[in-house]
């Protein structure tokens, strides 16, 4: 964490700018509807580098405490978040008129028990060893069975083409160790392992225990480490009756070779010993907030229609320091997008009504996507505007760092080929076209990245989707995700192109058709 002497002068601009958002003293109720104030800056035709760069200093401010789903920091952001649209004169589409639309959560936090008898002997597992994560970070279901054990297998890499697959037989009832990725030297272009499968209801194993050995686990590790065991799941109004799928663990590679008898290596291994655990939960429920708000479209005939940009404000909060900082900020995942949302939805604001898209633009921005998509997931199930009347959703997160000419596109084309071809359309008028990479996109993709963000929870509605990435980085899910770590100048261009495009759909003679199959409703995603 910065000392008080080194925050001053930022946190002086976060103030100035709050006042003139809104947010100070005397400033209308956070959520609710208010006038636009007259003489507003109009920055709305044009979305430049400087305006993004002071939202995203804004959202990932230290003061906003790393926007954990639940705390007071999130609730800080959705309140400006809300200002801002109410300044840009954008109507509020959330709960009883306002731009707030709650999301039921309920916080489980997991006590976990963990021993192993291997040929070593017999050990309890602490929390240096071993870390829950189900629900936590990831796509990993809330509700693991609160119980279980079985023989120790270990599978060798996660996405290793080369390795031969363990038998159904081997993996049923079995604790399965996995080390993440693909070895050194392998490029890993679909996985042996399917995790979605491994860790959903249907899953043969009793639990999966994956390996931390640094890189992208290692931002997860140190939070989990920090902030406490527990998942967050939905609260639909019903208790829960028994467990779902098996918990996924983390663990330390010295435990994961306790586990496995010796260095990990590559190949499969039986016959390890025997591992078990308990969870004993209890209960609390925060609150937690989407910010919806929506700018009419121009056509009275498809005015009723809806292109829904979005993006999520929610990152993990304050957890384990590193190099003496506890606030992991998530200036990029999702500063970058949020402030890419709010300055699509300024610059359209600022258009007189009758030059507006045709089309409504519907800005979402999720909360709790950081714990499972539960935001999404809510506001997919309960939607502020008609479902069906939503005709495509444009999805950013993380739109800021890596090479300055390329970005990230998933999903454009699973569910309507139109919708990637409008895509590739709105690109190349660009100034300077983006390169568009669409590899996170190939099927059985490691990183799963199809079932990783808030797309998803439209897409499995068969509503066309595109997400908006330009990848991962060392300081993902770590406290130097830090405003002075984005590329502006990209995050601009990124943030045009997706003004563009959604400005294209919302003006089509037709909704994007939806020309590819649609998996049946609660299937499990498939990358």
């Amino acid at each position: 964490m910065r000392t008080t002497a080194s925050r001053g002068p930022r946190t002086a601009l976060l103030l100035a700018l709050l006042a003139l958002a809104g947010c100070a003293a005397g400033a209308p109720a956070a959520g609710t509807a208010g006038p636009t104030p007259m003489g507003a800056a109009d920055t709305g035709a044009r979305i430049t580098a400087d305006d993004l760069r002071q939202r995203v200093e804004i959202l990932a401010h230290d003061s906003m405490l790393g926007r954990g789903t639940g705390t007071p920091g999130a609730r800080m952001a959705a309140d400006y978040i809300a200002a801002e649209l109410r300044r840009m004169g954008v109507r509020p589409a959330g709960d009883d008129g306002t731009y707030l639309a709650r999301v039921p959560l309920v916080r489980e936090g997991n006590q976990v028990e963990a021993s192993a008898r291997t040929r070593g002997g017999e050990a309890a597992l602490g929390r240096d060893d071993l870390l829950l994560l189900s629900g936590r970070l990831t796509d990993v279901p809330a509700r693991p069975r609160p119980a279980g054990e079985g023989p120790i297998v270990f599978g060798g890499y996660q996405a290793d083409p080369a390795q031969r697959a363990l038998s159904a037989e081997q993996l049923r009832g079995a604790v399965l160790v996995l080390r993440f990725g693909a070895p050194e030297g392998v490029a890993a272009r679909s996985a042996n392992y399917d995790l979605g499968q491994l860790w959903g209801p249907g899953s043969p194993v009793a639990a999966v225990v994956i390996v931390n050995e640094g890189g992208p686990l290692q931002g997860a590790w140190d939070y989990l480490r920090a902030s406490g065991d527990g998942s967050m799941r939905l609260d639909t109004g019903t208790e829960r009756t028994g467990g779902g799928g098996p918990p996924v663990f983390l663990a330390s590679a010295a435990a994961a070779e306790r586990l496995v008898g010796g260095p990990l290596g590559r190949e499969p291994r039986t016959g390890l010993g025997t591992f078990r655990y308990r969870l004993t939960q209890g209960q609390e429920r925060p609150q937690a907030w989407n910010v919806v708000g929506v700018l009419p479209g121009s056509d009275p005939a498809r005015a009723g229609q809806y292109v829904a940009v979005g993006a999520h404000y929610d990152h993990v909060g304050v957890g384990e320091p590193v190099n003496g900082d506890s606030i992991y900020n998530g200036a990029d995942d999702d500063a970058s997008g949020t402030a890419a949302v709010i300055g699509i939805a300024e610059r359209y604001a600022a258009l007189p009504q009758a030059q507006r898209p045709a089309r409504s633009l519907l800005f979402v921005f999720h909360t709790a996507e950081e714990v499972g998509l539960l935001g999404s997931e809510w506001f997919t199930d309960h939607p502020t505007v008609p479902r069906d009347s939503i005709v495509a959703q444009l999805n950013i997160d993380m739109i800021g760092r890596n090479h300055p000419d390329s970005v990230f596109l998933v999903g454009s084309r699973r569910i309507s080929t139109q919708l990637g071809a409008a895509v590739e359309a709105a690109n190349a008028r660009q100034p300077r076209p983006m390169v568009l990479d669409y590899s996170w996109d190939a099927p059985g993709h490691p990183e799963q990245i199809f079932c990783r963000s808030d797309h998803y929870s439209y897409a499995r509605y068969g509503i066309p989707v595109t997400f908006f990435t330009t990848g991962l980085h060392e300081d993902y899910h770590k406290p130097s995700d830090e405003p002075d770590t984005i590329d502006y100048e990209k995050l601009a261009r990124v943030a045009r192109l997706i003004s563009t495009i959604a400005g294209d759909v919302a003006n089509a003679p037709t909704r994007p058709a939806v020309d590819r199959p649609v998996p049946p409703l609660g299937a499990p995603c498939v990358q």
